[in-house]
């Protein structure tokens, strides 16, 4: 996993030798091990290194990607570069190096994130021909798309985002994984195309001055939703979102964007649940196997949960004389603090237990970094402890994580799943199916209740006195209206909401040099398996995430297996903010003109108990805008 950017200018306005340079130096924490550049002309292409290149690269002559020209003494006639910062993953040597190109030179690459099937791949397109010098994934990106072009997508099974220089077609070829685990960015203006990692590589290189995009502004402090569309908060900046690919023709000047996944529908209406069940586990324990591909050491991080716990507990029966270092934020005291069932896991794999307990002087003191790390506002502190669990894995020396995100959205974890179950069920039996859930979800009937009534009504929550006149039109929250079958929400969470926590999950770790993997949330097998199966069966009687207790439980303590309340990563968040108040209101004075102040003063305390998280976003969003601000 690493950094990538780079910038094509069409006009020769600018110098993109210094630009591309200042973009990969605003992301170098997502590469901490190298730093490498590709700049090409109509004639030429030239590899190229800088002072964080490491020397045995400078020095290589064995691959024509090693670079052997300083970008401080480059010239200028040049129109595209590639830049690349390394986190060395998968063959730690120098035929690791990035930008990479082929044995030929006419197809260069700069790549982050893993093909976790790559050695599979390997031997496949070998038998069809094609010669690989290195023992790396990216390689195997290269040689996917001489083979098959645009379709080698559908080959792959991993977290990627990268762009290719076709130099036969003239064309830019750039890509992302089916669910958004990796990040794309890029502006497309008369002047330049150019992408990135991380919105701050346009800002700090001044591509791109830093303008808020207003209607995205109001949609995350009103509805919490961040990247929602292509157009991002900061104006001029687009997503290039999952499951999509663009295509930029060199010669035009043209840019399209395609599709190139959608989930499957509902398939296997005639197994039986035991089937179903086995193959499960034979899927889940696979997808896992795949994400322990590493020449560095895999830790993971534990909450106690079901998620966490079955991946820590896989990882055992896969490695057995491993002792796997695992990584928690506790909460001492807390209601919702998990600390035994995670010393519990941890026992029952012999792990290397480790926890951190973040305190409101923590927060407070690492907010604007937090912030700057994210890219964006965050909408929820459970953010802070990620980046704490993350910080703690690096203090330990691990450069790579495996983390339970998705596991929800595949099998049913968060109460809505059971609303959405109840309508698409909705008849004599409801209130039985409501009655079962009641160890979950403590007051499911008044729960319901209020739902159906926001699916008929469109009811929302009016925030707009806590805005200016001309801003209140701004505040009244958006009614997302929940499907009519478990399946389609968990479809739409899929592709939805699950993005949002795996940006948080990728800044959080990436902040440290740390590649986190995530097999619930991109594991192809496993995702297209779960999307096939029937709704009702990944709920059952009362029982959240049914199919996935059943298929892992030989893997997990019982304690774990019968567990139903749900937790997440938790924060005392009245408990940090209510003695911060002046601190907290006079940043947002300071930053937000669109907000009454008066009544936000007044309406305080009452906003803190039962509308938090609307005060953190309006909070993270003037440290944002602050921090920002000044880059």
């Amino acid at each position: 996993m690493c950094g990538i950017a780079g910038i094509l200018s069409k006009t020769n306005s600018l110098s993109i030798k210094d630009t591309v340079f200042a973009m990969s130096q605003a992301i170098k924490h997502r590469g901490p091990d190298g730093e490498g550049f590709a700049f090409f002309s109509q004639t030429k292409s030239l590899s190229v290194y800088s002072n964080e290149t490491p020397q045995v690269n400078k020095e290589s002559a064995t691959f024509i990607f090693n670079p052997n020209t300083s970008i401080h003494n480059l010239d200028s006639n040049y129109d595209l570069a590639f830049a690349h910062r390394r986190l060395s993953i998968i063959d730690l040597s120098e035929s690791g190096h990035q930008p990479m190109c082929d044995t030929n030179g006419d197809y260069w690459i700069t790549f982050n994130g893993e093909v976790y099937n790559y050695i599979e791949l390997r031997e496949e397109l070998k038998n069809k021909g094609h010669v690989f010098v290195t023992q790396t994934d990216t390689e195997v990106v290269i040689e996917a798309y001489k083979e098959w072009g645009f379709e080698c997508l559908q080959k792959f099974n991993g977290m990627f985002a990268f762009a290719l220089f076709d130099k036969k077609n003239n064309q830019l070829f750039c890509a992302r994984d089916r669910v958004g685990v990796k990040p794309f960015y890029y502006s497309n203006t008369d002047n330049t195309f150019a992408f990135a990692s991380e919105y701050k590589a346009f800002l700090k290189s001044k591509l791109i001055a830093f303008e808020i995009n207003e209607k995205q502004q109001f949609d995350f402090i009103v509805n919490g939703n961040l990247e929602t569309t292509e157009q991002s908060l900061f104006k001029e900046i687009n997503e290039l979102k999952p499951s999509h690919y663009l295509v930029y023709n060199l010669n035009t000047h043209t840019l399209n964007t395609i599709n190139y996944y959608l989930l499957p529908k509902q398939t296997l209406n005639n197994r039986s649940e035991v089937e179903i069940i086995q193959s499960i586990e034979e899927k889940l324990i696979n997808a896992i196997n795949l994400r322990l591909r590493s020449d560095v050491e895999v830790g993971s991080c534990l909450s106690g949960g079901l998620d966490s716990s079955i991946i820590a507990g896989v990882v055992k029966y896969l490695q057995p004389n491993k002792q796997m270092k695992l990584f928690t934020a506790v909460f001492p005291n807390e209601q919702f603090d998990e600390t035994n069932y995670a010393k519990l896991v941890s026992d029952h794999v012999s792990g290397k237990w480790q926890a951190v307990s973040p305190t409101a002087e923590d927060f407070f003191r690492d907010i604007e970094s937090l912030n700057y790390f994210q890219d964006l506002p965050v909408w929820s502190t459970s953010t802070y402890s990620q980046h704490r669990v993350m910080k703690l894995a690096a203090e330990n020396n691990i450069k790579v994580v495996l983390d339970g995100q998705g596991a929800d959205e595949l099998f049913a974890g968060y109460s809505h799943h059971y609303m959405a179950l109840w309508k698409e069920n909705l008849g004599f039996n409801t209130l039985k199916q409501i009655d079962e859930a009641k160890e979950t979800i403590p007051n499911a009937y008044k729960l319901f209740g209020k739902q159906l009534l926001k699916d008929a009504f469109g009811l929302s929550i009016n925030y707009s006195n806590y805005f200016i006149s001309d801003k209140k039109q701004f505040g009244k929250s958006k009614n997302e209206k929940l499907a009519n079958t478990l399946n389609k929400q968990l479809s739409l969470d899929y592709k939805g909401k699950l993005k949002s926590f795996l940006k948080c999950e990728d800044r959080c770790s990436m902040a440290f040099g740390i590649e986190s993997r995530v097999p619930f949330a991109d594991d192809l097998e496993l995702v297209n398996y779960l999307f096939s199966i029937q709704g009702k069966l990944k709920i059952k009687n009362g029982i959240s995430k049914y199919l996935l207790r059943e298929a892992s439980k030989r893997f997990i303590p019982q304690q774990i297996y019968n567990r139903k309340d749900k937790v997440g990563f938790e924060t005392p968040l009245a408990k940090w903010f209510l003695p911060q108040k002046t601190h907290i209101i006079d940043t947002i004075k300071q930053q937000l003109d669109f907000v009454n102040h008066d009544f936000l003063n007044s309406n305080f305390e009452a906003l803190l108990m039962h509308k938090p998280t609307f005060l953190l976003r309006l909070y993270s969003f003037s440290i944002w805008k602050k921090v920002y601000n000044n880059i």
